[in-house]
């Protein structure tokens, strides 16, 4: 592919680049040839959450590198801000993206707490959402939105396909270690949705524990036949390691948090990882034809692992990617769009994949449990189904109805939204021009 089919912008906020370098900069119009479809991403590139929100906006790249830098024939341009983790800061980057990029779809790759304080200015400006992380409930329900599109695999969703292995498994008595958070309180509500055991404690170590020698004594005393840990970043690595350093791990299985487990972080954890269970969306070995491209690609191009976060990124661009062609790339007709995104007429990498009425994705979720590749890497393997067509519990909380047929499904599947590659060896295409956004009180020129 050559540089003119892949011209993406990546418009990051200005403070991330040194001033010399913004300056040096092209700007946004001469960069992307003023393409006719705009994409935003609002992510959080630094600070807390950057693991994921990185892995969601490189996801969307790798699609739309694969697809030759267009949708429906038309030019794609992907404008990216980073809220670093703050809700004020998503807010204050949401409206300056929205005042100076002409914007077609918003992708949101950010907090709960940075969600709900841009959905309104972005359900008013009336471009279409797709989200990519966790959403607050009340989205999914009662604030739901004919404009908002949810790809990310909802925590509910996790939790309740643990509670459906720890039923499988015939685990009875279960001890759960989180942090001291709403949070841990609504993952244990979802769990018990489908699962009726005993949780004998629930143990939360303060914020920032690096060992965690009475909580393990407990666990020790009261023998569960399991536990569960919601326990993630450095809290989560450290007792990973100090439960498999006392044994515990040998006699007492350890069901992890799915972002907890992650390729990326499974180095760190070395041998303390082998064996543990997680439940996901996605798992490195599904055998799809689309998952192995994704793995290829990403991989050399990026030399790290992929993740179920650079899944639902790359979900999200080929549903984009299938809505186009389906409108011969209309974006302006709203209820085309709209019919053609709720159809999710593309080759998801994480399998079946279909909205509700809610617009919130029906998943199957897999377990997955920590082991070696054939080059002796820490990896994840496929256990089998943990839970088989979840769907979200607030469809009847949400105004909207539509059917499948309502919104005319083809008769047959198109092409494939990501073609096989072709025969010649293609050097991959330039990286992403960086672009610094104007000052907010600057005038800007289509």
């Amino acid at each position: 592919m050559g540089r003119r089919a892949v011209s993406f912008a990546l418009l990051l906020a200005a403070a991330l680049l040194p001033p010399k370098m913004a300056a040096a900069l092209p700007n946004p119009t001469s960069a992307a040839g003023n393409p006719t479809i705009v994409i935003g991403v609002i992510a959080t590139l630094s600070g807390p959450g950057a693991l994921a929100g990185q892995d969601e906006l490189d996801g969307v790249i790798t699609a739309v590198r694969q697809l030759g830098g267009r949708f429906a024939n038309q030019e794609v341009k992907v404008v990216a801000v980073d809220d670093h983790g703050s809700p004020d800061t998503a807010l204050q980057v949401t409206q300056r993206l929205l005042e100076h990029e002409k914007v077609d779809f918003v992708m949101t790759a950010v907090s709960q707490a940075s969600m709900a304080a841009i959905i309104k200015t972005l359900l008013e400006s009336r471009v279409f959402i797709l989200n990519l992380d966790a959403i607050p409930i009340d989205l999914a329900g009662p604030g739901c939105s004919p404009s908002l599109f949810d790809l990310s695999t909802p925590p509910e969703a996790l939790q309740e396909a643990v509670g459906a292995v720890l039923t499988t498994d015939k685990v009875h008595r279960l001890v759960v270690i989180g942090p001291d958070t709403p949070q841990t309180d609504m993952a244990l509500a979802a769990l018990r949705r489908t699962w009726n055991g005993e949780i004998v404690t629930v143990l939360r170590p303060r914020h920032g524990a690096a060992t965690f020698a009475a909580e393990l004594d407990a666990v020790r005393r009261l023998g569960p036949d399991a536990v569960y840990s919601l326990l993630t970043g450095g809290m989560g690595l450290a007792f990973v390691r100090d439960y498999a350093a006392t044994g515990l791990k040998a006699e007492i299985p350890l069901i992890g948090p799915a972002n907890g487990f992650e390729r990326p972080l499974l180095a760190a954890m070395d041998e303390s990882a082998l064996d543990i269970l997680t439940v996901s969306s996605w798992s490195p070995d599904l055998d799809l034809a689309v998952n192995r491209r994704l793995i290829a690609d990403f991989e050399a191009e990026y030399a790290r692992p992929v993740t179920a976060w650079v899944a639902q990124g790359y979900d999200a661009a080929l549903l984009l990617d299938s809505a186009m062609r389906a409108t011969n790339g209309r974006t302006g007709d709203r209820d085309a769009v709209r019919n053609a995104l709720r159809r999710a007429d593309f080759a998801s990498v994480r399998g079946t994949f279909r909205f509700d009425a809610n617009q919130v994705p029906s998943l199957t979720l897999y377990q997955r449990r920590v082991n070696r590749d054939a080059k002796g890497r820490l990896t994840l393997e496929m256990h089998g189904i943990a839970l088989r067509d979840w769907h979200n519990r607030h469809i009847n909380e949400c105004p909207m109805r539509w059917s499948e047929e309502s919104v005319a499904p083809r008769a047959s599947k198109p092409a494939p939204a990501t073609p096989a590659p072709a025969a010649p060896v293609v050097p991959p295409p330039p990286p992403p021009v960086l672009l610094a956004p104007p000052p907010l009180d600057s005038d800007v020129s289509d």
